[in-house]
C-alpha cells in the first residue's frame, strides 16, 4: 500500500538554537504518524534521523560560519551586522533557491517555518497547501507591551513600541527582497499575491496561524495580540534516558556542591581568551565551582589554570536537559533556548548578551524574579562577574525561576503543538 501519511515540511535556518526545537517539534509529529521533512544547514543530519525526521540539507554550515574572523565581528555591531548580510547576499540567495525547490520537489501538506526561510510562503502559494510561520520569540507581531525584541531597545512606551515592529518589518521586507524577487520573476502571477511572506500563506484566505513558541513565563500574552498568535510554548527536547555522561564529568559533578554553569552556545566571543580570563578571575574570587563549556568558541581550554582543575571542570558540551538539572545556576548568553532551558528546570540564571534578542531575554529573567540583572559580555570584568556569580545565590531568584517552571509545565509545548498542527493538514491528505 502507498504511504498515505500526511507530510509536513520544517524549514528553520540558523545555530543550534534556532534548529533544536524544531527538532523536537518534528519528532512529535513523527510521533502521531506524520511524515516530517526538515530542512536546515548542514550539520543536523543525525539530530533531525534521530527524531525520526529526513533531513534535507541546504547549502550552509552556520558553525563554520560563524568561525569566520569578518562574521564574529559582524555579531557585535548593527554596523557590522548589515556589512555582513550585504557580503552573504549571493549565499542567502543560493540558500533560498534550495528551499524552494527542497518544497516543491517534497509537495508537503502542511509547511512551518521559521523567519530566515520565508521564501516557504512561496512555496506554499505554489502548492496552494497551508504555511505557518514560527517564532521562537515575539519578533513579528506588533504589540505596545514591549518593543522589537531584535535589535536590545529599551522600552518607549504603547505607541512607539509598536512603531518599533513596523520598522523591524520594512527591514526585513528590505532584506528579503533581493532573495525572493528572482523566484517570484520566475515562477509567475501566483507568487505576487498581496500579503507579506512573513506571515505565511493559507489556501483559504484566512489569516495564517503563527506558533508563538515562547512561553508565558517570560512573556505574558499581549492583550494587543489578534487570535491568530498561538502562545504554545518553547519545543523543548525531553532528556535522554540513555545518555551516558563522560566519566569524568559524572565523578566531578558527585563530588561536591551543585556548580554554577557558564557558557555562551553557538555564540562566538570578539576575543575568546579575554572572556575565558574573565570567567576565571571571577571564579577565582568567588570560590565556586563550575562547569565551563566552550560551546563554538566562547570560552577557550587553553586558559584555564591547572590550580582550578579541581573546582572547575570544562567540557565542549553536553546537553542542557542532562546537565542543567544539576546545577546551581546557569550562567548563559541569552538564546531563546539556554532561557527557556534554564527556566525549565527551575534554575536563577545570570544572562551576558551579545546581540540580537539576548538582551531581552536577559531584560525578561530579570523582570520575572529569575536572575540578577544581566551584564553585557563586551562590559563583563572579573570583579562584576564575581559579583553576579554570588548574587545568583540569593534564594530569590531561586523561587522565580520555579514560579516560572510552574507555568512552563502547563504550557502545550511540541507536543501540543504537534496535535493541532496536525488538525490543520487538509482532510484530503489525512
Amino acid at each position: 500500500m502507498p504511504d498515505v501519511r500526511p507530510k509536513i515540511m520544517i524549514a528553520s535556518l540558523g545555530t543550534r538554537g534556532d534548529v533544536q526545537p524544531y527538532v523536537s517539534l518534528a519528532g512529535e509529529l513523527n510521533r502521531i504518524g506524520v511524515d516530517v521533512v526538515v530542512s536546515t544547514g548542514e550539520g543536523f543530519e543525525d539530530m533531525i534521523e534521530q527524531a525520526g525526521a529526513r533531513a534535507r540539507p541546504v547549502p550552509v554550515n552556520y558553525q563554520a560560519l560563524l568561525q569566520k574572523p569578518e562574521i564574529r565581528e559582524a555579531l557585535h555591531s548593527l554596523k557590522g551586522m548589515i556589512k555582513a548580510a550585504r557580503q552573504s547576499i549571493a549565499l542567502q540567495r543560493d540558500v533560498a533557491r534550495v528551499l524552494w525547490e527542497t518544497g516543491l520537489d517534497e509537495k508537503p501538506s502542511l509547511i512551518l517555518f521559521n523567519l530566515k526561510a520565508t521564501v516557504m510562503t512561496l512555496v506554499g502559494r505554489r502548492l496552494a497547501v497551508p504555511t505557518l510561520p514560527t517564532a521562537l520569540q515575539p519578533a513579528t507581531t506588533p504589540t505596545g507591551d514591549f518593543p522589537l525584541p531584535l535589535f536590545g531597545l529599551p522600552a518607549m512606551g504603547s505607541f512607539l513600541n509598536r512603531k518599533s515592529f513596523g520598522v523591524g518589518r520594512m527591514l526585513m521586507k528590505a532584506g528579503l527582497r533581493p532573495l525572493l524577487n528572482p523566484l517570484k520573476l520566475e515562477a509567475g502571477h501566483e507568487l505576487a499575491m498581496s500579503g507579506s511572506s512573513i506571515d505565511g500563506f493559507m489556501p483559504n484566505n484566512q489569516k495564517a496561524l503563527t506558533l508563538q513558541a515562547f512561553s508565558r513565563a517570560l512573556v505574558p500574552t499581549p492583550e494587543d495580540w489578534s487570535a491568530e498568535n498561538w502562545q504554545c510554548g518553547y519545543w523543548f527536547t525531553e532528556p535522554d534516558a540513555e545518555y551516558q555522561a563522560p566519566e569524568e564529568l559524572a565523578r566531578f559533578l558527585e563530588a561536591g556542591e551543585p556548580p554554577v554553569y557558564l557558557g555562551f552556545g553557538s555564540m562566538p566571543s570578539r576575543d575568546p581568551g579575554d572572556l575565558t580570563r574573565t570567567v576565571v578571575g571571577a571564579l577565582e574570587k568567588t570560590g565556586q565551582r563550575a562547569v565551563l563549556a566552550t560551546g563554538w568558541g566562547g570560552l577557550l581550554k587553553e586558559e584555564l589554570p591547572a590550580e582550578l582543575s579541581e573546582r572547575v571542570f570544562l567540557i565542549d558540551k553536553a546537553p542542557h536537559s542532562w546537565l542543567f538539572p544539576k546545577c546551581a545556576g546557569i550562567v548563559h548568553h541569552g538564546g531563546a533556548g539556554t532561557t527557556h532551558e534554564a527556566v525549565r528546570w527551575g534554575k536563577p540564571s545570570l544572562v551576558c548578551p551579545v546581540f540580537g534578542d539576548q538582551p531581552f531575554w536577559g531584560e525578561r529573567i530579570f523582570r520575572i524574579g529569575a536572575g540578577p540583572e544581566p551584564i553585557r559580555q563586551k562590559k563583563l570584568t572579573p570583579d562584576n562577574l564575581a559579583k553576579a556569580l554570588k548574587d545568583l545565590e540569593n534564594p530569590t531568584y531561586g523561587q522565580g525561576a520555579e514560579a516560572a517552571r510552574q507555568i512552563i509545565e502547563q504550557e502545550p509545548g511540541a507536543r501540543g503543538t504537534a496535535s493541532r498542527v496536525l488538525s490543520l493538514v487538509p482532510k484530503d491528505v489525512t
